[in-house]
């Protein structure tokens, strides 16, 4: 590897959380996964990362900080992501005081960061990533089967929703199929992807027609994960707790 290379991956590492907490704007995303995408080493790094998060939020207490402690930190947080310009200068202006401060910052993401799965599952949803394929179920369906290594079947979620179209996307840095719902007037995203290599786990759990489903919130948005015949699940959206779970509940219903 290349001097220039390594400290590049150097640069990324320090950058992990910062990615898997959904905090970097469209374009340093872009840039972070444009490297993943060619260095197998980054990409195990955050890989690991992740699992680590996921078993840590499992095991730990869960604990909902004060709201007026929230809104002094995502206050906090909106004020440096606006005079941000890149991760790059990120590190040149920050990176001493977070070293200085690692105690309270390891502290503040135990408390309030979301399951890597779910803050990337709400960062895609945000974004307005365009389908590569209009139409129906079945088009939808048929243009996926030779591009991802498990069945995609678009689950019909109510009878006044409707499926705008898809494209390729990854969830954890697993490939997955992206589809695009209407429900009612607001976007509804559905993720389809292998569960092995994906953790199906977060804060809340429900049971719904004999499956355990997910549940995760932040910032409005809700998260519902679950298996069905064998595949994994995530659905996001605006939508109230009791309406992703009457979603999931249709979807798992069809045979």
């Amino acid at each position: 590897m290349s001097e220039v290379r390594a400290l590049r991956c150097a640069g990324i590492q320090r950058f992990v959380d910062t990615y898997l907490d959904a905090e970097f704007g469209e374009t340093e995303r872009s840039e972070f996964e444009n490297h993943l995408q060619s260095c197998d080493s980054c990409r195990q790094k955050v890989k690991l990362q992740a699992e680590w998060r996921v078993a840590i939020r499992q095991t730990a207490p869960r604990e909902k900080a004060p709201a007026a402690l929230r809104n002094r930190v995502q206050r906090s947080i909106a004020n440096e992501a606006r005079g941000r310009k890149s991760w790059r200068g990120f590190v040149t202006r920050v990176l001493p005081v977070a070293a200085a401060a690692g105690i309270a910052a390891t502290a503040m993401v135990a408390h309030f960061s979301l399951s890597p799965v779910a803050a990337d599952v709400i960062a895609k949803h945000q974004r307005r990533m365009p389908v590569e394929i209009s139409g129906g179920s079945d088009q939808v369906k048929q243009w996926f089967s030779d591009k991802v290594q498990f069945p995609v079947r678009p689950p019909s979620l109510c009878s006044s929703c409707s499926l705008r179209g898809g494209r390729l996307a990854e969830v954890a840095n697993q490939q997955a199929a992206y589809l695009v719902y209407d429900v009612n007037g607001n976007k509804v995203s559905v993720f389809i992807f292998d569960p092995a290599s994906v953790p199906l786990t977060l804060p809340q759990k429900a049971t719904v027609q004999n499956r355990e489903v997910y549940l995760d919130q932040e910032h409005g948005y809700n998260v519902a994960l679950y298996r069905d015949h064998g595949v994994g699940y995530a659905i996001a959206g605006d939508l109230d707790r009791d309406q992703m779970l009457k979603l999931v509940s249709a979807a798992v219903s069809q045979p």
